[in-house]
Order: structure tokens, then C-alpha cells, then sequence
């Protein structure tokens, strides 16, 4: 699959996160020979990140293996998730984006998770849409740690994860271990596209934490 490499970003939000670049990241894969075992030996990952939505155009770049959209977002979106929530999932669905958006702006799932992170989902879902000239997406939303502490690549083609509150996602290099910063968009190519992928792992909120850590994480389903 050859991801879209020009996408409609709304003006608004353009002004709205800026132009600054947050940070830059790439690393070179071991040495030829290196008998290192795994995830050791695994190929590092050439990742960019910047706090303007235009990085998001990188992601067709054959050399790019994740990109991380710095959302600056308000301080009422802290304040808007509440108290920690129990370990779960609180949603999870394998559809079209326009399905997904209709039962995540259902009244039951009101109930269970805040309009803010709703919403947000909503139109995370439909940029994953145009990405993926609308491939059909298994989105989730989860509270705590999902598969356990090991790392592993996307499953598919791609995968979009975002960080609500105090949980995390950290990804391996050669630098060591680089976490998520919260609310911050990042778009992995998965093991199937580019033969290896992204090491990455999603961390549960430390149990004193004052906000709900949610994970957002859409995948392309094959």
C-alpha cells in the first residue's frame, strides 16, 4: 500500500498547533554482522515529528517509518478526562470510518467516555480514512496497558496511536527508549509494509495519576 501524500488540513488547525519543529529522529540500523540478539539486532526506526499537521505529508517518504504529529492542545482537555478509570477496553470496532463515526457518536458510547475524546477519535478515524484511501480500520479505545510490556511492529499496513491523559507509548532504537508525549498523533508503518516496522509498546498510567490514560489506536485490517 502507498500512503496518500497530500491531504486536505484544515486552516484552522494549521494556525492552531503552529510550525515549530518539536523534534527530528533518525537512527541507522546495526552494523551488517551484528549478532546481537533481538530486538537488539532489529532495524532502528527513521522517525520525524514536528507540532505542524503538514508532517503528516512525510509518511509516503520510503524512508520515514513513523511520524508524530505534536498537537498542542488546551489545558481544559486534561480537566475534561477526570479521575483514572479501570484497565479495559472501551471500545472496539473493525468498520469504515463513516460506521465508526456513527456508533462512537451513539448515546451508549456518551455514556462511557468523554464527548472531547469522542470527537477527537471521530476525526482521527477519518484522517486514517484518507490516509488509507479508505481501507476499512479496527479502531480501539483502551484504558491501561494493552498487550503486556514487550514491543512489537504494527500488525498491518499502519497503525495510528494517540495518547489521552497520563498513559503512554514508548518505541525502541538505537538511542534507547523514546515515549509519546501526551495527545500527540503518530502514524506507524507496519512490519508488512516496510519489512520491519516500528518496535513499539503502549505503558498503563502510574496508579497516582489524576487523569484517565486512554489509548487511541487504529489499524489498517487486511
Amino acid at each position: 500500500m502507498e500512503f496518500q501524500a497530500a491531504l486536505d488540513i484544515p486552516p484552522q488547525k494549521t494556525q492552531q498547533y503552529g510550525t515549530a519543529m518539536l523534534f527530528m529522529e533518525s537512527w541507522p540500523a546495526p552494523a551488517l554482522g551484528d549478532t546481537a540478539p533481538p530486538p537488539s539486532a532489529y532495524p532502528a526506526p527513521h522517525v520525524i515529528a514536528c507540532a505542524h499537521a503538514a508532517v503528516l505529508l512525510d509518511l509516503h517518504r520510503a524512508e520515514i517509518d513513523m511520524v508524530v504529529w505534536g498537537r498542542r492542545v488546551p489545558n481544559t482537555w486534561q480537566m475534561a478526562l477526570g479521575k483514572p478509570a479501570s484497565s479495559g477496553t472501551i471500545f472496539d470496532m473493525l468498520a469504515s470510518s463513516t460506521e465508526i463515526a456513527n456508533v462512537l457518536a451513539s448515546k451508549a458510547a456518551n455514556r462511557e467516555l468523554s464527548p472531547l475524546v469522542l470527537g477527537d477519535a471521530i476525526e482521527l478515524s477519518s484522517l486514517f480514512s484518507a490516509i488509507t484511501h479508505d481501507s476499512r480500520q479496527h479502531l480501539r479505545l483502551l484504558v491501561g496497558a494493552t498487550d503486556g510490556p514487550e514491543f512489537a511492529p504494527a500488525p498491518n499496513m499502519l497503525r495510528l496511536v494517540c495518547c489521552y491523559g497520563s498513559s503512554s507509548t514508548e518505541w525502541r532504537s538505537s538511542a534507547g527508549i523514546t515515549s509519546l508525549p501526551p495527545y500527540a498523533v503518530a502514524l506507524i508503518k507496519g512490519a508488512r509494509d516496510s519489512g520491519h516496522g516500528c518496535l513499539h509498546r503502549f505503558c498503563r498510567a502510574a496508579p497516582d495519576e489524576t487523569t484517565s490514560g486512554i489509548h487511541l489506536i487504529i489499524d489498517t485490517v487486511i
